[in-house]
């Protein structure tokens, strides 16, 4: 296999990583980022239970016969995927992650960006999902990790309050 392909199928999980290692002294932003990261995948699996599109390497009479016997995950080189494909998941996760760490520290990391065009290439170019499939699955990446941010922001912000006295009662 080649790099890309590779990189293209753990990008993902190493963007995640990186933003652990970024996020680990910013406590707050840490603990939503970890948050926003498993309720980013669960929303993936809702909507595709939801949606039920199929993925393109998936012809209709198979499609039929997972449907049939209930099958709902298929293997290609020992890997299992869902049957649906979407959102993609993997340009959905690595669009959660590059929005939320570029909102936190307020700058472009182009490691992000690559490997996240890297997972969108990997994912159409190996038939994994079509075009739409992925630009959805970035599109909710990107609003879900904005979101997530924007709770993190408001909680670290806090509630404005006057200061006390300098000489009052403790």
């Amino acid at each position: 296999m080649n790099i890309l392909y590779e990189l293209g199928i753990y990008s993902p999980i190493l963007l995640i990583i990186f933003s652990f290692n970024l996020l680990w002294n910013k406590n707050l932003l840490f603990f939503y980022y970890t948050i926003g990261v498993f309720l980013n995948s669960l929303l993936n699996i809702i909507l595709k239970g939801i949606i039920q599109e199929p993925r393109p390497l998936l012809d209709s009479k198979n499609l039929s016969i997972m449907k049939l016997h209930k099958k709902e995950y298929l293997f290609q080189n020992g890997i299992p995927f869902d049957i649906y494909g979407m959102p993609s998941g993997h340009a959905q996760s690595a669009f959660f992650s590059t929005i939320f760490i570029y909102l936190s520290f307020k700058k472009i990391n182009y490691i992000y960006i690559i490997l996240t065009l890297i997972t969108c290439y990997n994912r159409i170019a190996y038939n994994y999902h079509s075009i739409s499939q992925v630009i959805v699955g970035s599109f909710i990446g990107l609003s879900f990790g904005y979101f997530i941010y924007n709770l993190a922001r408001d909680k670290i912000k806090g509630k404005i309050r006057e200061k006390p006295d300098d000489d009052g009662p403790l």
